[in-house]
């Protein structure tokens, strides 16, 4: 019987750490390799119509223009904030946050890809990313719990 309770016990305080692991592991590298393959199949289709200028590149004469924008929440897991929190006893460069901003930007930034060909745009100009964290507070102190990367520019239409 007390062998039954503690497995029982076991299992239940050891679940939480496996789904985590997994989903830190497997679905967070799923989730990049989707993000690459998206990626790649827009470059081989269209190059890439994303641009800082403020002006069309191609001189053509623009029939149609609006704003667009696309966003992404990205938080980090528990296994990284507590990766990033023993590098940040030492110093220097943490890259497990930089992985995960860099991870953000890209997605958000194909995000506005994908949806300016849905609409049947040619390209985005003046493009601008910004970012926003997103905190909660726990006993008097602000946390952060994630970050929001918007992407926005305006499509236009040769």
């Amino acid at each position: 019987m007390s062998d039954t309770i503690f497995l029982i016990y076991l299992a239940f305080s050891l679940s939480p750490w496996i789904v985590s692991l997994i989903g830190t592991f497997l679905y967070q590298n799923a989730k990049k390799d989707t993000l690459l393959q998206r990626e790649k199949a827009h470059s081989i289709l269209n190059g890439d119509n994303l641009s800082t200028l403020s002006k069309p590149l191609l001189g053509k004469e623009v029939k149609e223009f609006r704003m667009v924008m696309a966003s992404v929440v990205m938080s980090p897991s528990w296994i990284q904030i507590t990766i990033g929190r023993i590098i940040a006893i030492f110093g220097g460069h943490i890259n497990v946050f930089t992985k995960i901003i860099d991870w953000a930007r890209r997605e958000a930034k194909q995000r506005l890809r994908d949806d300016i060909s849905e609409a049947g745009f040619d390209e985005v100009i003046n493009l601008r990313l910004e970012t926003a964290t997103i905190t909660r507070a726990r006993g008097g102190k602000d946390k952060t719990s994630g970050i929001e990367i918007i992407a926005y520019g305006t499509a236009i239409k040769y």
